[in-house]
């Protein structure tokens, strides 16, 4: 039997209120502006050490994005990141005779006897690895995350933390500790954190209109969810004071207050303070760029906002008969040679000569999205201000293992969208082609400024 008018009408009302709501949800989401990150630095950190390898420890629990945060500092900056499970999964079946097989079985051994982990052993084999690398730079992650290590008893003996480390710094000097600190940590606890992502607004659940029991059932689950991060939060605090309170004796940890948990903001701070130390940045990483066939096809962008650095084709690739490959390979030195280091920019190129010819079929991209939203979704490095027009369209997106990410409009076939974005990807050496014509391409293309 159909339901009657006034049902259906009551029942599209009822959907089209819920599919407002959720694009509402999702607008305050992207644009929402976080608060602003507080950075306390250590009076004891030199500003240039003289040391053979740049050492950094780094700190942060649930809702700190230390993990993410770490993938960017390794590729914009040259480090190697070395993570305490990584250590333990590697090396740990040689120390106990290769009695364990696996992962599970590893876990098993650290839960029946958690003195096989020691704080002494994990830095031995710490600075194994930093004595036989070729890099200069390691970002060290020695906080676990898995339960079974953390209930290990190295790390809940601190008496042993202050000796061990000193003799971690014999060998390897720590330039500093970063400390990823949530004040307003409560946030997490209580499900209102800023910048959850769609997928856990789409799981919450409105117990409103459920029975008394299946509410109570549910009410039971977020409690235990609840009771296991806060379980999860004081073995994290308890695991991590002993080294940072190692290296505030020495004044040298840098805190990084994000306030909130999730917060975006904490990615150019620290940015912008390793730059301030004199770490420089690696020049071939760019956050996005967007290419378009003409102008039109992007509407009225506010270049400034968004800190995009307009590029033509034609300023740059002055031989129209080039093949696709060439012409993208030579944007890509182009960009390469002249993005400026502290202007935190992205770029938008306009392909106004584009030379769409065969190209060897594509094996494999990274990650190909389709997402109609606003550019802020993917640009986060924007100017404090409101823009003149907000841009919202359907974008193709396609990322790189560079962590760059090439955005394309809708209109542009998906095909050329995947063609343009591997060669973009592939790696190209400042010893490729005339120095001289790169500085030439520079003296063409249109520059923004942005505020500093």
């Amino acid at each position: 039997m159909g339901c009657a008018p006034s049902s259906r009408t009551s029942v599209d009302k009822s959907r089209r209120e819920s599919t407002d709501s959720e694009l509402d949800a999702l607008v305050r989401q992207v644009l929402a502006t976080p608060p602003p990150v507080q950075i306390e630095i250590g009076s004891g950190i030199s500003p240039a050490p003289d040391f053979m390898h740049t050492v950094i420890f780094i700190f942060g629990g649930p809702g700190s994005q230390k993990g993410v945060l770490m993938q960017e500092l390794a590729q914009e900056f040259d480090f190697v990141s070395i993570a305490v499970e990584d250590i333990v999964f590697a090396y740990l079946p040689s120390k106990v005779a290769n009695t364990v097989k696996n992962t599970v079985e590893m876990q098993e051994l650290l839960r029946r006897d958690p003195a096989v982990l020691t704080l002494e052993w994990i830095l031995n084999m710490i600075s194994a690895k930093l004595s036989t690398s070729t890099s200069q730079r390691f970002l060290i992650d020695i906080v676990p995350e898995l339960s079974s290590m953390l209930r290990a008893d190295s790390f809940r003996s601190r008496g042993e933390h202050e000796k061990r480390l000193e003799h971690f710094e014999r060998r390897h000097p720590v330039f500093f500790a970063m400390e990823l600190f949530i004040s307003d940590e409560k946030l997490l606890i209580d499900h209102k954190q800023n910048g959850s992502s769609n997928e856990d607004e789409s799981k919450a659940i409105d117990t409103k209109d459920l029975s008394p029991e299946l509410s109570a059932f549910i009410k039971g689950i977020d409690e235990a969810d609840k009771g296991r991060l806060e379980k999860r939060l004081e073995a994290y605090h308890s695991c991590t004071l002993p080294f940072i309170r190692y290296f505030q004796k020495t004044k040298r940890v840098i805190r990084f207050d994000l306030k909130v948990p999730n917060n975006p903001d904490v990615m150019v701070a620290a940015k912008k303070t390793f730059m301030d130390f004199g770490l420089a940045r690696n020049n071939d990483t760019v956050r996005v760029i967007l290419f378009v066939t003409s102008e039109r096809q992007a509407g009225d962008i506010d270049l400034a906002y968004y800190r995009l650095r307009k590029v033509r084709l034609s300023d740059v690739c002055h031989d129209r008969d080039e093949t696709l490959s060439q012409q993208i390979r030579t944007i890509r030195k182009f960009i390469y040679t002249t993005a400026q280091q502290n202007a935190n920019e992205n770029f938008f190129v306009i392909l106004n000569c584009l030379n769409n010819t065969d190209y060897p079929p594509i094996k494999r991209i990274n990650f190909l999205e389709y997402r109609t939203t606003y550019l802020d979704f993917f640009i986060r490095n924007r100017e404090k201000r409101n823009p003149t027009v907000r841009c919202k369209m359907p974008f193709r997106a396609i990322t790189s293992p560079a962590g760059e990410v090439c955005l394309f409009p809708e209109t542009m076939p998906s095909k050329l969208c995947k063609k343009i974005g591997y060669i973009f990807n592939e790696k190209i050496s400042l010893s490729e082609g005339d120095s001289r014509s790169v500085s030439r391409m520079s003296n063409h293309a249109d520059f923004v400024k942005f505020p500093s």
